[in-house]
């Protein structure tokens, strides 16, 4: 009933195979939350989950995001308060489709190479080591 909703495809609950194919056919991922304290410093799952996709990323403008993103090379930071904003980050990877699959390739390569359980496991064996 909401002005647009006629452009939105609401896929519904999907499986992992859904998701899967969903992701591969998709440009970029929005990662999009308000700055509430406990969004600040949260590593959300679904950032990762793009990056380990293979698809850009459009996240909250947020310290700890920000450096992750442009670390990877990875996607855009927007003002998440700002439809605008979005939308201008949704128009530029929609027309600049080697900029999408290469912010892709790049995420999907900072998580094989940082952002896997191997490394975050060796760390959290040293935390308990070190208690």
């Amino acid at each position: 009933a909401q002005p647009g909703w006629e452009r939105i495809d609401a896929h519904g609950v999907l499986g992992r195979s859904g998701v899967a194919a969903l992701m591969a056919a998709s440009r970029a991922g929005l990662v999009t939350l308000l700055p509430a304290a406990n969004h600040l410093d949260a590593l959300p799952v679904k950032l990762f989950e793009y990056m380990a996709a293979g698809i850009a990323v459009i996240a909250s403008d947020f310290p700890l995001w920000r450096r992750i993103v442009d670390d990877a090379g990875c996607g855009l930071c927007v003002d998440p308060r700002d439809p605008a904003a979005i939308a201008a980050a949704i128009d530029r990877l929609a027309a600049e489709p080697d900029l999408a699959r290469r912010m892709g390739r790049n995420g999907r390569a900072a998580v094989l190479a940082r952002y896997h359980w191997r490394g975050q496991a060796e760390q959290l064996l040293r935390y308990y080591e070190n208690l």
